[in-house]
């Protein structure tokens, strides 16, 4: 088996409420949905989540919150309501089973429009490791991962990672990848976080690994190219819409924000005893 290694120093995907602004050019405002579907690469069951706002961009930083949507994942063993958490303010339940060869079928009624999406269960290798690196940044303050993982031949084409502290209201970075040089071989990446926001509460931290479909890799590509567009710079602001995978059955031309995404996770934790001897001096 071969082993790849790459240093990745670009931040393809970063946190929206840490740097992403997309702003349009229109001024009517329009439904919001983050939804997703996760199932752990060692369980049987998966947790559907959906976050519905309005607001004129996807990323905004003021969306308002939905509470009375009509929302529901529809399966050939019927459908499953999800049920609004005021608290956590999304829709959420839970699927008892799931399996790769179904369709999951999204669906919401508000405001007398119909929306829908639909996806397959996506399969991903999981992550064997992660340690911390000896390599230094040009910003003192960040410090390297090494994130090792074996990409079976054929099977997840394309990743979404996600690293940061665990908790709700935390900030987080994210990486979009593809499989182009790793399929079929085990692969090492290395990714900088900032230890003072990682470690700012918690003593360890979280990277999570998702699939994308190709288009769902797309999307996130636009997303942050478009965001650059401007002046050059990989996360400013962007100038147009970014469509989704979620239409309006209802009215097509009045198509929502967001993303419909449905897929394996998996988490590992690195704790900051693990770290070398004098890296958080």
């Amino acid at each position: 088996m071969k082993k790849y290694f790459l240093y990745i120093i670009i931040i393809i995907f970063f946190s929206c409420e840490k740097v992403i602004s997309v702003e349009t050019d229109y001024s009517d405002e329009r439904i919001v949905f983050d939804a997703s579907i996760f199932k752990n690469i060692n369980e049987n069951f998966a947790t559907a989540i959906v976050k519905v706002s309005k607001t004129a961009p996807y990323f905004g930083e003021n969306n308002t919150e939905i509470g009375n949507v009509n929302v529901y994942i529809k399966t050939k063993n019927g459908n499953i309501d999800l049920d609004y958490d005021s608290k956590k303010k999304y829709y959420i339940n839970t699927i008892n089973y799931i399996n790769f060869e179904e369709d999951y079928e999204f669906f919401v009624k508000y405001d007398e429009q119909n929306y829908y999406s639909t996806e397959k269960l996506i399969q991903i290798p999981g992550i064997e490791s992660v340690e911390f690196g000896e390599r230094k940044s040009l910003k003192k303050d960040e410090i390297e991962l090494l994130v090792t993982f074996t990409d079976p031949k054929g099977i997840g084409d394309f990743y979404l990672w996600r690293f940061g502290p665990r908790g709700d209201g935390e900030k987080y970075d994210y990486l979009v990848s593809k499989d182009l040089y790793t399929d079929g071989n085990q692969f090492t990446f290395s990714f900088f976080i900032d230890k003072t926001e990682y470690f700012k509460k918690n003593d360890f931290v979280i990277v999570e690994m998702t699939g994308l479909t190709e288009e769902g890799f797309n999307y996130l590509n636009v997303l942050t190219a478009q965001a650059g567009a401007q002046n050059g710079r990989p996360f400013s602001s962007a100038s147009s819409i970014v469509r989704g995978n979620i239409i309006n059955q209802s009215d097509f031309e009045k198509f929502p924000l967001g993303y419909y995404r449905v897929s394996e996770i998996d988490y590992f934790s690195l704790s900051k005893k693990d770290a070398p001897d004098g890296l958080f001096d």
